[in-house]
């Protein structure tokens, strides 16, 4: 009997737990109706590439995703890391320790990752591929071997066979350590090493795969970047598979989805026609604002920065020393190593160049109050970052003048207050942006956030029009009603028609995920009980636009 079995035996009679949607209930009376529906099921053929089952939102929601598409008629087969890449998105540096990463690779973790995935999948009884079932020694012998003629400096940048290879394995090293740049890392050569071994390795194995199993049409992937998720996109483009890309909303039980690409991208260039024609009913007003307003305390979200937020705001910039009599501009930050990609549009080679650039052109400017608010995330989330914007800031001016104040991640003030009490807002890529514009404050996007090229935030195309926009500040005019009905009309699609709410999940109890499958999810699906769920299958099987038309509900 195998490792897993005895664990399956153990999950059984509860011994002992392992994460995983309970299938084998939620089937059991529905065995002989799930039989017939797979035998039926011989439309378009789906890959759903999991890869990492650790990654339990992922696992557990495409474990729904598997049945709801199946019940709809389309041919759902899935792919399972199983212990071969020596670097992958599940591994950080707060769960594996640098040495032992650069010594043994992601160690102990590849075990229950695996089970993780076999568990959210193998009650099903649908086709689970392996990544080692479609990679041989030799070919792996010829990947380390080419890694060794390559120094850290070519290894950033390298692109193969026109992927970039370099930049998802960067992106995961920086996310291992949660820093914005390697350079005060220790076993940083070896590290990135290892996840551009495990791009290399992800490269041939999809490769193979496809070759293997040209008839797959679509593959579903979580995030779309880093390792392997980011290879699995670049490479099933090279085989002209469509690409469908998902990850979590903001509201519980939401989750938004793409075609042809990782979401980050996608949504900075979605047509506007999408949405700017939305009539916002007084309903739907009141719908949208009284979500924005709970944004505050994180009542209807399933993640939320804050363990006891300060919103005594006037009291705290007192505190700091700031004139509440004086303009005050508000610059809203990110977490420095997050969805390090690159964007070709952007002004500023990155968020701290943009930080460093800005703070200069306030220091000659001292007659406007910047105050710089970096992200709660740097220290409420579950991986504190190992760099954060404050301390890069008072590394690299010391005392700050009297005009630019910082207040730090650890700080409770509710970024929500601050940003309310601002006349003017300066963002990079954060998505507070579309919040605070349908409030009527001005909003100037330096960066990739999704709010950029819509036709309602200050958009400067150049270093040169930043600078004159901040040489503007403070507006004089007020923004206009027409750009805040705009404003509302794309929130309202972003949080409500993008963000797509599954009627077959549930609040779970737990910390993590942070949802579980209804027991009655086959009834569900047979009553057409849950349109959206019904309305994401349809578009991924034909190829339709993801927005739900939430407004008709309303």
């Amino acid at each position: 009997m195998d490792t897993f079995s005895i664990k399956k035996i153990l999950k059984k009679f509860k011994l002992k737990d392992y994460p995983s949607p309970s299938w084998d209930e939620i089937l059991k009376n529905h065995k002989k109706d799930f039989e017939i529906i797979k035998k039926k099921a011989n439309g378009k053929k789906i890959l759903i590439s999991t890869s990492t089952g650790g990654h339990l939102c992922a696992s557990h929601f495409e474990s729904l995703l598997a049945v709801a598409l199946t019940y709809y008629g389309a041919k759902v087969e899935i792919l399972l890391c199983d212990k071969i890449l020596p670097a992958c998105m599940m591994t950080t540096s707060h769960n594996v320790s640098e040495d032992i990463f650069a010594n043994k690779g992601p160690d102990k973790m590849c075990s229950s990752c695996l089970d993780s995935g076999k568990f959210s999948f193998l009650d099903l009884g649908l086709k689970v591929h392996y990544f080692s079932e479609y990679i041989n020694l030799s070919e792996k012998k010829e990947i380390i071997d080419f890694i060794k003629t390559k120094n850290f400096e070519d290894l950033k940048k390298l692109k193969i066979d026109d992927i970039n290879v370099g930049e998802h394995a960067l992106a995961g090293a920086l996310r291992y350590y949660a820093v914005g740049n390697l350079d005060n890392e220790k076993k940083r050569e070896i590290i990135l090493k290892r996840y551009f071994e495990a791009g290399l390795v992800t490269k041939k194995i999809i490769t193979n795969f496809y070759e293997k199993n040209p008839d797959f049409e679509t593959t579903v992937l979580n995030h779309g970047i880093y390792i392997p998720q980011g290879i699995i996109n670049s490479v099933s483009k090279k085989f002209n598979k469509k690409i469908v890309t998902y990850a979590l909303g903001y509201r519980k039980n939401t989750f938004i989805f793409s075609h042809d690409d990782t979401y980050h991208l996608t949504m900075m260039y979605e047509p506007t026609k999408y949405w700017e024609n939305l009539n916002i009913t007084p309903k739907i007003n009141k719908k949208l604002m009284d979500y924005l307003d709970s944004r505050s305390l994180g009542s209807q979200d399933w993640i939320y920065y804050f363990k006891k937020p300060n919103y005594d705001v006037k009291k705290k910039l007192l505190d700091y020393g700031i004139n509440l009599n004086k303009p005050i501009v508000g610059m809203l930050t990110n977490i420095i190593w997050d969805a390090n990609l690159i964007y070709p549009d952007n002004i500023f080679s990155n968020m701290m160049e943009w930080i460093f650039e800005t703070i200069d052109f306030f220091k000659k400017n001292n007659h406007i109050q910047l105050v710089i608010r970096t992200h709660p995330a740097e220290v409420n989330s579950d991986r504190v970052s190992k760099q954060k914007v404050k301390d890069e800031i008072i590394e690299k001016y010391g005392k700050l003048p009297n005009n630019i104040f910082v207040i730090g991640s650890e700080d409770p003030l509710s970024t929500y207050v601050f940003a309310k009490i601002c006349d003017q807002l300066i963002i990079y890529a954060t998505k507070m942006g579309m919040e605070f514009t349908p409030k009527g404050i001005h909003v100037i996007c330096a960066g990739e956030s999704y709010i950029r090229n819509k036709g309602i935030t200050n958009d400067p195309k150049s270093k040169k029009e930043y600078f004159e926009l901040l040489e503007k500040i403070p507006f004089k005019e007020q923004v206009n009603n027409l750009i805040i009905e705009r404003a509302k009309r794309y929130a309202y699609h972003f949080f409500f028609r993008r963000s797509i709410a599954i009627e077959a999940l549930t609040s779970s109890k737990s910390n993590w995920p942070p949802f579980t499958i209804k027991p009655n999810v086959i009834n569900i699906l047979a009553e057409n009980k849950d349109k959206s769920l019904k309305q994401i299958c349809d578009s991924i099987i034909n190829d339709k636009p993801f927005i739900y038309t939430d407004e008709n509900y309303v």
